[in-house]
This record gives C-alpha cells, structure tokens and sequence, in this order.
C-alpha cells in the first residue's frame, strides 16, 4: 500500500540480520540478496540489489522443484512513505515449459510498471502467459499494474467482493472478473491455488496457498520487514488477530512450508511468525490499554508511549494501528470514548 493508507508497521529497532533470520532456504545465492538494508530494515531502493550491483530486475525462485509449480517473486519497487519497501509480485506455475499458462499473485506500484516488465522480460516469461492474476487485496501498491496487464494479456483477474470500497477509492477503473468466496479454490494451469479469507488489514483480504509446494502467499498479512499496520475505518484489529489464529490453525492442519509476505523476504518459519504476531497485538493492546488506565486519553498522548521510536516515514502507520487497538479496546468494553477525542478505562 502507498503514504495514504495501508504501509507496513515497520519496528524500527528490526535490524538487517534480525529480519534476514527467517529467509527462505532456497540457494546462499537467494539467501545473501536479502542482506541488502539500509534504515534499519529497508530494502536498499530496488530489491535483488539492482542499485547495488547494476544486476538486472528478474524474478527469483521462492520455490522451484521441477516436478512441482514454480513460485518465483519479484519485488516491484514503491514510491511515496513505501519506498524502499516493494511489494512482492510472485509467479506461479510450471515456468520452465514455454506452453503453459502462469498466474500471478498481485501487480505492484503502477509507477514502477516498467521495471516488473523489465523483470519479465529478464526472466524470459512472454507476457502473453499470464491467464489470470490473484489479488490478496486492493491497495495500490499490490493492484496498480493490473489494468495494464490485463490489457496485454487478457488475464483474468480475481479478489474478494469486500474490496470493493477501496477499489473505488483508489482505482474505480479496475475490473474485477471474477470474486473470491471465502476459501474458494482456483484452478489454474497444472495445479490448484486454495484461499483463505483473512480480514482486518483490508475488508476482504484473502491469503492464497500453493498445495503442492505448501507455500503460502500471504499479502499483507505478514511482513518480512515487521508488524503489519491496520487502517481503520476499513481495517480492523479484532479481525485481523482472528485472521492470524485462522492462519495458524491452516497451519496446523496442512503445514505451510514458506511465507511468502506481501512485503520483504521469505519467512521460514511460519508457525513462529504467526505466533509471534499474535503475541505481539495482544501485548501492544495491554500497552494501549495500560497507557489509557494512566491517564494518556488521546491518541496524541498514547503515541510516544505505544511507540516511543518510531521512524517518520511509519508515524501514520503507528498512529492508524493505535487508533485500530483503541477500537478494538472499546469494541471489548474495557474503554470507552469519553469524548469525541479522549478514552477512559470502563
């Protein structure tokens, strides 16, 4: 997501080796491409160090097994408060067979539209194989190439009804060809991608899960950079821990092999970051609350309390996820909205 609305929460005491600790463990060569930080766990410009080395934008397995689909992932480079995080574009499908059709899993910043096409063309994938593109949500920085796309490749295009309102808010021109029900399957070339409806970062955000790899692609619901921000009116904290224990319980039932996160490096772990998720929303809600049982009734004066570091750049994220935990407070019964601005303890 862009400044206005949905950037990752990023912890700003996470550094380069704390973040890189759950990269995928695919080659040293994938490994040692996440190293590449600057500004305590912000991608160094363009991902797969383009600024760094000159190397050019290609798309990278996540998982490549020949006898399965392949899940390369390329980060699409943001503008505005996300730069300097891109948004993970991940190719699915059996790649290395010129005759089959790929789906794609978001589109990234349509300002940078030329360097995923550039990235295509790297990666020696014509276009004209992309039949169908899954949007976990409607944020700009994951749906902004989409229009584009579907105009070369005729792909069809997949999301969740409930993001209608921020397909109208931020793209009314982007057509949507078919809505995920919750926990629909989609059939695609070779193999069949299941979904897993995950509210509360958006109204109708949706996971998406590769059965036979067991990866799972999941959008905003997991950052390799941090936490996750939540953006009321149209995001909500109850939900979205909801949907965190309804990840872990996908988990325990069929076990995910990697995380692929909208934002940042693969996670290895995905019980431990999943858990860990849920751990840390709870404790900041004890935080928020506890600060408000002090006397800090405002979100101004809970702020530097919640989150005493934050960078510049995240300050509407940590203000739109403190308001989220504040809803969620009184959603519980165990503050309440004294005023049009203040909270109090009940």
């Amino acid at each position: 997501m862009t400044d206005t609305a949905t950037p990752s929460e990023q912890d700003p005491t996470t550094s380069a080796d704390e973040t890189n600790q759950h990269a995928a463990p695919t080659t040293q060569q994938s490994d040692d491409r996440f190293k590449v930080f600057h500004n305590k766990g912000r991608w160094q410009g363009l991902p797969l160090r383009v600024e760094d080395t000159g190397e050019a934008p290609r798309f990278e397995p996540v998982f490549d097994d020949p006898a399965k689909p392949s899940v390369l992932a390329f980060g699409v480079p943001n503008h505005g408060m996300m730069a300097g995080q891109p948004t993970n574009v991940f190719l699915l499908g059996y790649v290395a067979d010129s005759e089959r059709k790929l789906t794609l899993v978001d589109a990234g910043d349509t300002r940078s539209l030329d360097v995923l096409l550039a990235a295509f063309a790297e990666s020696g994938v014509e276009l004209s194989r992309i039949e169908r593109i899954v949007l976990t949500h409607c944020h700009p920085d994951h749906v902004g190439n989409v229009a584009a796309l579907k105009e070369s490749t005729g792909a069809t295009v997949f999301a969740h009804r409930l993001e209608q309102p921020h397909i109208e808010r931020f793209d009314a021109e982007l057509q949507i060809d078919n809505w995920i029900e919750p926990g629909e399957p989609i059939p695609c070339d070779g193999f069949t991608l299941q979904t897993i409806f995950t509210p509360g970062h958006s109204p109708g955000h949706c996971c998406v899960v590769e059965p036979e790899t067991g990866i799972l692609l999941a959008g905003d619901m997991i950052s390799g950079f941090g936490s996750v921000g939540i953006f009321p009116p149209h995001g909500s904290m109850r939900d979205y821990i909801e949907s965190l224990r309804r990840l872990l319980a996908a988990h325990e039932a069929q076990p995910f092999s990697i995380v692929g996160p909208g934002h940042g490096p693969p996670i290895a772990d995905a019980r431990a970051k999943i858990e860990e998720y849920i751990t840390h929303r709870l404790a900041r809600e004890e935080e928020v609350y506890d600060a408000v049982a002090s006397g800090a009734a405002t979100v101004d004066a809970i702020l530097p309390i919640a989150y005493p570091d934050v960078l510049p750049h995240l300050s509407f994220a940590a203000r739109s996820t403190l308001q989220a935990h504040l809803d969620k407070l009184v959603e519980d019964g165990r503050v309440l909205l004294a005023s049009e601005t203040e909270y109090a303890v009940v």
